[in-house]
């Protein structure tokens, strides 16, 4: 069909510009030109082209209408909504930027809170007085193990403050606000299991040491773990970071965390194992009791304990050889430093395996049972001293028992 159409046409235009010659004649000769029918279509084309422009001109000229001219108030308009759309988008770029500026500031305010709790939270429960809490022993004393709680004589346990801390609520603008809450929560959490852990070392290691019927706060006094200072507050970069609840809690935990460390040192040398590795029998006790010689009531300052020749004497904590060797009537003598104010004395043995000096820990074989000195018999004389005072070795082996 379309052949048709197109045929049609062809065939009206071969009718309508069939080829055509112009002859002119000059000076007696004559020239002819052929007008084929593409050049006169061409022709044609040329001439409705040039009649509609001058007809458009026309019109232009008659009504003062151009549809290729802008008017200056045409041109006012697009440059005020130019200018309109740009000022709207330099401040919608500017609003963009204050937002990202504040979610910046907020996460790295956040972070740093963050890192800070962290920091405090790695010192509190990476240090030795907490590490020792849990399933670990609350004293290191070859290679103890709690047999029992002691009693505390507080009439009131102490315990933590609240049961939960509050957590602020965390909002930078940005999605994983979700996921910084729960690390909040979840440091809390971690604190209050500090505390809460901190608490029971504590308690543990003060029922210890009033176990042995010592004032915890004169054994306290003897401590390494004093501090102090002029109070100097903190201000610029060095300044807490942190709001609320968690960093005056911190400082509380801290408190207790000193008294923590001082109680477990104290606790970790104390003199509190047995004396003699083998069977042995109690022959006189600490206090008054008549004298082996001369039979009148005198003040023995230790315990006596009778088993074989030789038998194997032990350092009852860990601590340095104060003195070794021989101590008048005390025969062939070890003392022990113990440090805190501790000493334990080991007297009569036939035979000393340390010397001055020496570091020894809780099980080292000091010497072998004798009678050495102002002895009767064959027998150990135990003593356990501090602050320069005899103490009753029988409150410390009482304490012994709670670890073995």
């Amino acid at each position: 069909m379309i052949s048709d159409v197109i045929g049609d046409v062809r065939q009206y235009i071969l009718q309508t510009f069939p080829e055509r010659q112009i002859y002119l004649r000059s000076g007696g000769e004559v020239k002819y030109h052929n007008l084929s029918t593409r050049v006169q279509v061409g022709i044609v084309a040329t001439l409705v082209f040039m009649a509609a422009w001058c007809l458009l001109t026309l019109v232009n000229f008659a009504f003062g209408v151009s549809p290729f001219a802008s008017t200056d108030e045409r041109i006012v308009e697009l440059k005020s909504n130019y200018e309109r759309q740009l000022a709207d988008s330099r401040a919608k770029i500017e609003n963009v930027e204050l937002l990202l500026t504040e979610q910046r500031n907020n996460f790295e305010a956040l972070a740093a809170e963050i890192e800070t709790k962290h920091n405090t939270l790695s010192q509190i429960v990476g240090t030795e007085a907490v590490a020792v809490m849990g399933d670990e022993p609350a004293l290191k004393f070859a290679d103890a193990d709690i047999l029992m709680a002691p009693t505390v004589r507080d009439s009131a346990r102490r315990v933590a403050r609240r049961s939960s801390l509050a957590s602020h609520e965390i909002s930078t603008g940005l999605p994983f606000d979700r996921a910084l809450a729960e690390l909040d929560s979840s440091q809390n959490n971690i604190l209050l299991m500090a505390e809460s852990e901190l608490l029971e070392t504590i308690d543990f290691n003060r029922a210890l040491i009033e176990a042995t019927e010592m004032d915890l706060d004169e054994v306290m006094e003897q401590g390494t773990q004093g501090q102090g200072g002029p109070y100097i507050p903190l201000e610029g970069p060095d300044a807490p970071l942190l709001e609320g609840e968690f960093q005056p809690r911190t400082t509380a935990i801290q408190a207790r965390l000193y008294e923590a460390e001082a109680l477990t040192e104290i606790v970790n040398t104390l003199p509190l194992g047995h004396p003699v590795e083998i069977e042995s029998i109690v022959t006189s006790k600490f206090g008054v009791r008549r004298d082996p010689f001369t039979k009148r009531p005198t003040h023995h300052s230790g315990l006596d304990f009778i088993s074989g020749s030789m038998a194997p004497i032990l350092a009852t904590g860990p601590g340095t050889v104060k003195f070794a060797g021989w101590g008048g009537a005390y025969g062939n003598m070890v003392e022990v430093d113990h440090g805190n104010g501790f000493i334990s004395r080991y007297a009569h043995m036939k035979k000393l395996n340390v010397k001055r000096g020496q570091k020894v820990e809780a099980g080292d074989q000091v010497g072998g049972m004798g009678s050495t000195g102002r002895s009767t018999a064959t027998h150990l004389h135990y003593e356990v001293h501090f602050d320069g005072q005899a103490r009753d070795p029988k409150t410390f082996l009482k304490a012994g028992r709670y670890v073995q």
